[in-house]
């Protein structure tokens, strides 16, 4: 099974729209809104031993509603 398999995100705190967690570059996750872009910080790993644990941090800081938005006035 995999990672994204594993964890359970909140819709968008912004617009309500659908989640994605994402791999950067083998060493970070970050959450993602699919409708309007908005996104959670980068937690970074070192192994794979902190893999599950970044994606964890990432997905606990989105479903508390910690996001970045580009929107006007931000």
């Amino acid at each position: 099974m995999e990672l994204y398999e594993l964890i359970d995100l909140n819709d968008c705190p912004l617009c309500g729209g659908g989640a994605l967690l994402e791999e950067e570059n083998g060493c970070s996750y970050y959450v993602m809104c699919m409708e309007c872009g908005c996104h959670s910080v980068n937690i970074d790993f070192h192994n794979e031993s902190e893999r599950r644990q970044a994606a964890e941090k990432t997905a606990l800081l989105w479903n508390t509603g910690k996001v970045i938005s580009s929107s006007p006035g931000e």
